[in-house]
């Protein structure tokens, strides 16, 4: 299962969520992230909350939706606050919209919530994928 995690300048959300679908789903996912307009960077304060949770995030790098092969990815995970069919036109495959707030240029609290509303969001997903991933 490859799942796209997709934000604004990914820089924070889907970095997380990335990193937390590895970190959580082990061998079972593979996922990616990239942003509308990538900033080119990953916050500090991301990195920061997420290895407040022993989660390193070595090598990520903050890049577009042109970085993503499309036809390999099972599963658009959209946290843009964008319209989601209007992400990426010729994706064929699942998408969810979620919710959560941007963080970027808040404080390192900020930065802590999302951390852990994506985590519950990702376990949940990763939950709720793991009877189809058996099959």
């Amino acid at each position: 299962m490859r799942i796209a995690f997709v934000c604004l300048g990914n820089t924070c959300r889907s970095q997380m969520a990335e990193v937390w679908a590895r970190h959580l789903g082990g061998d079972k996912v593979e996922a990616v992230s990239a942003g509308l307009h990538p900033l080119g960077f990953v916050a500090s304060q991301t990195r920061e909350a997420m290895a407040e949770e022993g989660v390193r995030m070595d090598g990520q790098l903050s890049k577009g939706l042109d970085a993503i092969n499309w036809a390999e990815v099972d599963l658009l995970v959209n946290l843009s606050g964008v319209p989601t069919d209007a992400l990426v036109p010729e994706f064929e495959g699942k998408r969810l919209e979620w919710k959560i707030p941007d963080p970027y240029l808040d404080s390192l609290e900020s930065y802590r919530c999302v951390r852990d509303l994506l985590k519950d969001k990702v376990q949940a997903l990763l939950d709720e994928l793991a009877p189809t991933q058996s099959a």
